[in-house]
């Protein structure tokens, strides 16, 4: 059977796949592909990509990149080294979570499942040789800095790309946490019982047995301030102990009746 083609400039609504007698409406759609409906009920052909680029290769003409997704105006690819790019293209590095294979080489990237902006970062789920799935959240932060105090687990991107964001963590252990009464000297270093970023150090004391309040100070969170402990000490520089109140005798029970012979 022939079929006829109709010009739609405009329509009544979306897709309608009601059965209705005699032919079918010419103002209505049974299926659109790669087009939309405006406001306006016209169609319109859905936008794409007007890029075209050459993505790096090996020797054998395989591509080195895996997927393509679009966000914040460029287009992004997976690998697992770092390579240039055509400019418009944005590459990010996926390592195996197992670091290198047998042979000292980043596990190959096998495909992109999945790859979508969420939160305003790419969710990407990738494929490695030999099967293994993971998910990947792709953050980013601003562009280091020199000479840039940075918080722990605050992320930064090089300014020369890499592939990969950074995030800060410790290079040493962590100082030992407040205590009430613990012993002080001068020099040692302290951190809150609720991590702020910043350590404290011991920079003065009074009395000959310092030490900690029995009351976690308020600490400051600028550099160069300064907080002071308040611990009760006697002239010895001890404890201030307050001893227990005397044992009071028990009072006489009295008799319920009393009675003469």
């Amino acid at each position: 059977m022939a079929t006829r083609n109709e010009v739609l400039t405009a329509v009544k609504g979306g897709i309608n796949r009601q059965r209705l007698k005699g032919a079918a409406p010419r103002d209505a759609l049974y299926d659109l592909l790669n087009g939309y409906v405006t406001s306006a009920k016209t169609i319109r052909v859905r936008p794409g990509t007007l890029r075209v680029a050459t993505l790096p290769e090996d020797t054998g003409g395989d591509p080195l990149t895996r997927g393509l997704v679009s966000l914040g105006g460029s287009l992004h690819v997976f690998a697992v080294d770092m390579m240039d790019v055509p400019d418009g293209y944005v590459l990010h590095v996926l390592s195996h979570p197992d670091g290198l294979d047998s042979n000292g080489d980043p596990v190959p990237l096998s495909r992109i499942h999945f790859a979508a902006p969420l939160m305003g970062y790419l969710y990407v789920v990738a494929e490695f040789e030999g099967g293994d799935i993971y998910h990947f959240w792709l953050q980013e932060g601003d562009a280091w800095e020199a000479s840039t105090a940075y918080e722990l687990g605050e992320i930064v991107t090089p300014a020369n790309s890499t592939g990969l964001s950074y995030q800060a963590t410790r290079t040493g252990s962590a100082n030992p946490s407040w205590v009430a009464g613990a012993r002080r000297e001068v020099g040692d270093v302290v951190e809150p019982t609720t991590f702020n970023n910043f350590k404290y150090t011991v920079v003065d004391v009074q009395g000959d047995n310092p030490r900690s309040g029995d009351t976690e100070p308020t600490w400051p969170t600028s550099d160069g301030q300064q907080v002071n402990e308040d611990a009760e000490v006697d002239g010895l520089g001890l404890p201030v102990t307050t001893p227990d109140p005397p044992e009071q005798p028990t009072p006489e029970v009295q008799r319920r009746y009393n009675w003469t012979r």
